[in-house]
């Protein structure tokens, strides 16, 4: 038992106690192996994105936006997620954004949703309690 427990409480393994043993489970990583492979994911599809600008920019009708101004957001985006040491995070990461950038390629968003992808921290947020949401309506 001791010979399987030191065998899975390795990088990938997480050890947890349930009442007086201890039990070991184990997480697959997502699809990178190691924090290099998961760099060059990262990189690659950072590439793709950025070569998918051109396209989305003009036809999405986000022109008011100069061309450079919408990379160094898009390259923004990426480096706010730079502290991200778990790989299986990172992979998540990853093909989340894959599967915006099909999104985008296949329109199935609109101009409003990719500019709000793009810079959601410029939206106000809603209120949330009553007295500001009646305060706050504009008639």
């Amino acid at each position: 038992m001791d010979k399987l427990f030191n065998k899975m409480a390795g990088t990938t393994g997480r050890v947890t106690k349930t009442g007086a043993q201890a039990l070991t489970r184990y997480v697959a990583p997502i699809v990178s192996t190691s924090q290099d492979e998961a760099r060059r994911r990262v990189l690659s599809v950072y590439k793709e994105v950025q070569r998918l600008t051109p396209k989305f920019w003009f036809e999405y009708d986000l022109r008011d936006i100069p061309l450079p101004a919408l990379r160094s957001v898009i390259k923004k985006q990426f480096t706010k997620e730079a502290h991200l040491s778990d790989i299986r995070a990172i992979d998540r990461r990853v093909e989340e954004t894959r599967y915006h950038m099909e999104n985008i390629r296949m329109y199935y968003y609109n101009k409003d949703h990719v500019r709000n992808m793009l810079f959601h921290e410029n939206v106000e947020p809603q209120p949330k309690d009553f007295l500001s949401r009646f305060l706050s309506r504009k008639d």
